[in-house]
């Protein structure tokens, strides 16, 4: 039952959109369904983690929280073997819900990329941040790039919904627009995030001073390409306060808690993954957060959430949902 959202769907999302924006709700929850992981990235403390429980399944969190949408994030989630069933059992109890799951992809394959999306998923995102070993040597897990590169294209082109994220680091600056275009070539759309430092104190991928420059060509490049290709997803309000955060150390007006959440493996409710544990999913309440002043990250998942939104954004996203392969030029050549 591989999901591409329906014109029935997205009115009765849209309902609940505009009731969200009126009434409050939230808009995403970052779902852990795990904490373990198979990569060993400096720039992430999870493995080293104990992991908490895991819950067998996470339709009584949803329902309990009600987002319009839930990205499925670990750990690495694919380590769980029941995925496809969280997935399936969250497809058939919701009559919107706008599902995503983020992967290393080490271990996606081709047959398992299609249960997953049979299972009722929408999109499939793919953390690529190097189109070489680099990426290897970043995650600690030999082979991984090749096999990105190997299995996403036969992937996206049997239909399923592929993304990159691409994490905009120091020495990735030369290497961000060829990942957009291979990844258009290939049907495969992007999305761009920035290095964050705050959980590890590791500031050692984070963009210098002397790079301002090159990173400001970066951005004006990434919406050339989006333009021309139509494969990136990150919005110019996002990209354009990349280079602030990289010469401030921080972007106001975070809204993590107020229209989205962070649950933990054992459903645990915090405000974003580097915050301390509020409560368990079972006592949560529109007003459980206060806003915050926090300004310590720029994750994309921050700025999709704190973008503001207008008419013209719900228009934008609402296509994005609906016709999730339509990349423009270069899918055309």
């Amino acid at each position: 039952m591989s999901h591409r959202l329906k014109i029935s769907e997205m009115i009765i999302g849209g309902i609940k959109f505009f009731k969200y924006l009126l009434t409050g709700g939230l808009f995403n929850i970052n779902l852990e369904v795990t904490k373990r992981c198979n990569a060993k990235c400096d720039f992430c403390d999870y493995w080293k983690e104990v992991p908490p429980k895991e819950l067998k399944d996470y339709v009584c969190v949803v329902k309990k929280l009600d987002p319009l949408s839930v990205s499925l994030t670990g750990g690495e989630p694919l380590l769980r073997k029941d995925l496809e069933d969280i997935i399936y059992n969250l497809r058939q109890n919701f009559g919107f819900l706008y599902i995503s799951l983020i992967t290393n992809a080490s271990l996606l394959s081709y047959e398992r990329g299609l249960r997953l999306w049979d299972a009722g998923l929408n999109e499939l995102s793919i953390s690529l941040d190097y189109l070489d070993k680099r990426h290897d040597n970043t995650r600690k897990i030999p082979g991984l790039t090749e096999h990105i590169l190997d299995v996403s294209p036969r992937l996206a082109e049997a239909g399923v919904n592929i993304c990159f994220n691409v994490v905009i680091k120091n020495d990735n600056l030369k290497d961000v627009p060829k990942i957009i275009q291979w990844a258009a070539e290939r049907r495969i759309k992007v999305s761009l995030s920035t290095y964050n430092w705050w959980r590890t104190n590791n500031r050692d991928h984070a963009v210098r001073e002397e790079q301002m420059e090159e990173l400001l060509h970066l951005i004006s490049t990434i919406k050339e390409l989006k333009r021309e290709l139509g494969n990136v997803i990150t919005s110019d309000y996002y990209l354009d306060r990349i280079p602030v955060f990289f010469q401030k150390g921080g972007v106001p007006g975070c809204t993590a808690g107020l229209n989205w959440v962070q649950v933990t493996p054992d459903g645990m409710i915090k405000r974003c993954s580097d915050h301390p544990v509020r409560c368990s999913y079972k006592e949560w309440r529109k007003d459980l957060f206060s806003p915050t002043d926090c300004d310590k990250c720029w994750y994309s998942c921050r700025g999709a959430a704190q973008e503001p939104w207008t008419f013209f954004r719900f228009i934008r996203e609402a296509n994005d949902a609906l016709n999730p392969y339509c990349l423009k030029k270069a899918l055309s050549r």
